[in-house]
Parts: structure tokens; sequence; C-alpha cells
């Protein structure tokens, strides 16, 4: 199955309502991003709020230091580095009709998602780490090293101002923890997608 036939297969269900309330997540340039954004372009945006995670990790994580790992600092493949308390409310808020402010970031301000809208898309790390029961359905996906280092160059240092050596000094650092934190998580996926050297592989039985 390719991206598309995905996308539009995905499509069906939400419109019509066996999907409403869809995680998409996976570490660090995997590609999750791009995907939550073609699904929703496909989608009414009258009646699709597509919630970001990236503004609940927190910034506060020089202050917690890994313990099998001293010497590294935290990066979003720990459950700690992560607001899930504020995150899990924001999304029951939403699928109980309230309207939510989002938090905003250096490269995207903050919205009003309107809680009359009856379908949520939630794209990011921090879906991981939430109640499965929260989501009717969740995508992830995951890369191999070699596409994930050549993704984050491509958009920390153009979308987010990064600095390139930085990037390339801790990308050891970041494989590591995701193999040992985060990795696990895509076990309770759905749907769960390699898209190591761009390509686009279903991993799991369509669901």
């Amino acid at each position: 199955m390719k991206k598309k036939d995905l996308i539009e297969r995905l499509v069906s269900e939400i419109e019509s309502g066996k999907v409403k309330t869809l995680g998409i997540y996976g570490h660090g340039a995997s590609g999750k991003s791009t995907f939550a954004q073609e699904l929703y372009q496909a989608l009414d945006s009258i009646t699709v709020n597509l919630l970001e995670t990236d503004p609940y990790i927190t910034s506060e994580r020089h202050l917690v230091v890994p313990k099998q790992a001293p010497d590294q600092k935290v990066t979003a493949c720990l459950p700690v580095a992560h607001e899930l308390a504020s995150l899990k409310r924001d999304i029951l808020a939403l699928q109980a009709g309230m309207d939510v402010l989002t938090i905003d970031e250096p490269w995207k301000p903050s919205e009003v998602l309107l809680g009359a809208k009856p379908i949520l898309i939630v794209e990011g790390m921090s879906v991981g780490f939430l109640p499965k029961e929260l989501f009717d359905k969740t995508v992830c996906f995951y890369t191999n090293e070699e596409t994930e280092l050549k993704r984050r160059l491509a958009r920390d240092t153009t979308v987010r101002n990064g600095d390139a050596s930085f990037i390339l000094a801790s990308q050891q650092m970041r494989r590591e923890q995701y193999l040992q934190y985060y990795k696990e998580t895509e076990s309770k996926a759905d749907i769960l997608i390699n898209q190591s050297n761009d390509k686009f592989q279903i991993k799991t039985n369509i669901i």
C-alpha cells in the first residue's frame, strides 16, 4: 500500500465516523508531521482539528538526568520530557466539545482549536506515551539513523534555526535514547510505517 492509498483509507474511515480521534507519532524526523499535514489537507478543515504536540515537550529538560546515562541530556524520547497530563486534558476537552488555545512555538503561533469540530488528529512524539484508549486509531512512523539525520539537518537548520554542528554532535545520543526508551512505543500502534531511505513501507497489518 502506498502513502496515497493509506491516506485515502484513513479519509474514508474518518468521514464515515469510524475514526474520530487519530494519533500519529514516531521519533524525531520520522515523517509523521508531513504525513499528518497531508492527511489534514485531504480532509475538510471545517470538521477537523490538528493538535501538534511539540509544545507539550517541556523546556526544563536540563533539570532531569537519565539514571542510566547521567552524562546525557534528556531528549524527547523519554516520557519525563512531555507534559502528558496537560496534553491528555486538552485532548479530552476537545473530545468533549470545548475549545482549546494551543501553546505557541517560535515557528508557529498559538491558535484556537474549536471543540465543535468532530474530528481530531493528534500528531507528535507525545502520542506514543499516551493511553491508547484516547484514540480510535494510531499510526506510528520510524526510519533508520541515516534518514533521520538527513531529515533533521534539513528541517532543524531551515525551519527551526538549529545549528548543524549541534545536530551532528547530538545524533548518537538521540538515537541511543530512541532505542532505549521510545522504540517500544511502536508496538502499540495500529499501523506501523517504515520510512527509511525515503520509502513508505507498512510493517503491520492494516486494522
